[in-house]
């Protein structure tokens, strides 16, 4: 089953290529290998390969690989495990970027954001079928008892509301959110939209847990540098930013998007398997 039907996936026009002027590796980075890594359960921007364990896929990896493109730098794409160790790693220099992160004050002191972001993502209020309440506010969560997982962040404003005025219980994973969520142990839930999607279709819970209509946020996606990988250079964010910047305009992440949501949900039913840390 197809989510999202109005997304096409047209091959890439050659005019991205034909637009793009490549420096030599040398004025980039000392690095000819970036060791990334991410949200292993944020499918279809990223989600762990069935087919080659320990590695990480999906349109964030296709779409850096492409900003890379000539350059002879080269993307490594580790599963580091659950999201709170990747953004460990990213902290202490022990993978040089994050592919997909929203911007945090807390995260910008160990990492170099690459401006603009590839993507806006909005984040929802799920709830189970049946126990839909009115949502048109953050007050209106307040008295509620909701869950999200562990180290996931909303923006700025949402982190610092919910920190002061939310009891919001954290999980290892999404599909342990939405269990709890069908245990009624939690109201509501809050995950993003396209990733939630995935991940209670390919679990076959799409029926039983719905997004509230209004988002909490809509928060841009960035790749990040680690501020202590030997790899980050002022030259390679600026390179990186400029191709990002291009492959935005081209539309890239729309035309690639149906290719990896249908990728993955390939997986998922071959392997038999549903998403899991």
């Amino acid at each position: 089953m197809r989510l999202f039907e109005g997304l096409k996936r047209p091959a890439l026009s050659i005019a991205i290529t034909a637009c793009l002027s490549f420096p030599a590796l040398a004025e980039l980075s000392i690095c000819n290998r970036l060791t990334v890594t991410g949200n292993a359960e944020y499918p279809p921007i990223l989600w762990r390969d069935q087919n080659n364990p320990g590695q990480l896929t999906g349109l964030a990896i296709e779409l850096l690989e492409l900003a890379l493109m000539d350059t002879g730098i080269t993307v490594d794409a580790k599963d580091r495990g659950v999201w709170a160790r990747a953004l460990q790693e990213a902290k202490h220099g022990e993978v040089d970027m994050l592919a997909g992160a929203f911007l945090t004050e807390e995260r910008q002191a160990y990492m170099d954001y690459i401006v603009p972001q590839f993507s806006d993502v909005p984040s929802v209020v799920w709830t189970k079928k049946g126990k839909e309440f009115d949502y048109q506010k953050w007050e209106d969560l307040l008295e509620l008892r909701g869950g999200t997982l562990i180290n996931n962040s909303f923006g700025q404003d949402f982190d610092s509301y919910s920190k002061k005025n939310l009891a919001i219980l954290t999980s290892a994973t999404a599909e342990r959110s939405f269990a709890m969520l069908l245990a009624e142990r939690f109201d509501y839930v809050l995950y993003e939209l396209y990733q939630g999607l995935a991940i209670l279709e390919s679990a076959g819970l799409k029926g039983q847990v719905t997004p509230l209509e209004s988002p909490i946020s809509v928060e841009g996606l960035y790749f990040t540098f680690s501020k202590k990988s030997g790899c980050n250079s002022e030259a390679l964010r600026r390179h990186l930013s400029e191709r990002v910047a291009q492959l935005s305009e081209f539309g890239t992440f729309e035309r690639l998007f149906d290719k990896h949501m249908q990728e993955w949900l390939k997986q998922q039913q071959h392997q038999g398997v549903t998403p899991e840390n």
